[in-house]
């Protein structure tokens, strides 16, 4: 009788690793965050990016293992990671929130890769306490230069949701919901009015708001002018006034009484500036781009014959821009 020798090989094939998380939870998680710039809250026209960071922390059991976890951010309003917006009425704020202050990543939902979420673990513990927790932070921007009206109110994004994740983004097994928050976002935007004086055709300069027109030698008829150019979300209201009631006086004066009169126009329309009080000379309402409403002012001489002395004739016009 023959026998044969049958050996069982056996393999231990361990199945993929289960995060050991319990109790996981988000804590500290602010209810509403607001936009601050330089001025308080958003200026329209300010180039500068304010970044503003989101606090909060990770909380969990300890366990015997490792737990891996990571925090998610959905759209918002607008529904585009990419894109999310503030809005108010009809009008919109574009921002995104972003995993760092290197803006390298863009913080989406459980759809993006492992470096587009905010990822954490809990090591094995080494002590007593049961209670495990980690600090975390995102950022978030307002894009610059959004010519949006001003508002009381502010502009929000109110439906994002904050998402903790138990397990890995990109494990075998799939992740688990562990808990949620709720966020608004929201920007007030300021109330923003400047004028610049500007030669004809030169660009917006907030730096620029003194002109100097001059005639050389003085003939009627003769026409000089420069651009008046005002940027605002609130609407604006333009006001000149003449120290010298609209009259190109001696440099002499009061001792030499001559005097010229002159013409001024504002974009088209004469302004009457005899009175030497501030006059209205445009207003406008509504929001221009940042690069402002062009309004050319022009100063036309009237009949010399009220000059009689040589010398330097001069007036000063006072330029003045509010919010209408």
């Amino acid at each position: 009788m023959r026998y044969r020798l049958l050996t069982l090989l056996l393999f231990l094939i361990p199945a993929p690793a289960m995060a050991a998380c319990l109790m996981l939870t988000l804590a500290n998680v602010p209810s509403v965050v607001t936009f601050q710039g330089a001025s308080g809250g958003y200026a329209v026209f300010d180039p500068a990016e304010y970044l503003q960071t989101v606090n909060f922390r990770v909380q969990g059991e300890a366990t015997g293992a490792t737990c891996d976890y990571f925090v998610t951010l959905s759209a918002g309003q607008s529904g585009n990671l990419i894109q999310r917006k503030l809005m108010l009425d009809m009008h919109t704020l574009n921002y995104n929130a972003y995993t760092n202050a290197g803006k390298s990543n863009i913080l989406k939902d459980n759809s993006g890769t492992q470096s587009e979420v905010i990822a954490g673990s809990f090591p094995l513990p080494t002590g007593v306490n049961l209670v495990q927790s980690n600090d975390h932070n995102f950022v978030w921007t307002v894009d610059p230069l959004q010519a949006v009206p001003a508002s009381a109110t502010p502009y929000s994004d109110p439906a994002l949701t904050l998402r903790l994740y138990s397990g890995l983004l990109t494990g075998i097994i799939a992740p688990t919901l562990e808990d949620t928050k709720t966020i608004t976002f929201q920007a007030r935007a300021d109330s923003s009015v400047d004028v610049s004086l500007v030669d004809s055709g030169a660009p917006f300069d907030i730096s620029d708001t003194v002109q100097v027109i001059d005639f050389n030698t003085l003939e009627s008829g003769e026409q000089r002018g420069f651009d008046v150019v005002v940027r605002s979300n609130n609407g604006y209201r333009v006001t000149l006034q003449s120290e010298n009631n609209q009259r190109m006086v001696h440099e002499r004066a009061p001792a030499i009484a001559d005097a010229i009169d002159y013409t001024v126009t504002l974009n088209g329309a004469e302004i009457d500036l005899t009175s030497g009080a501030p006059t209205d000379a445009a207003i406008s309402t509504g929001t221009t781009t940042a690069a402002g409403a062009r309004l050319p002012i022009e100063f036309t001489i009237g009949n010399m014959t009220g000059a009689e002395t040589g010398g330097i004739y001069s007036d000063v016009i006072n330029v003045e821009v509010t919010a209408n």
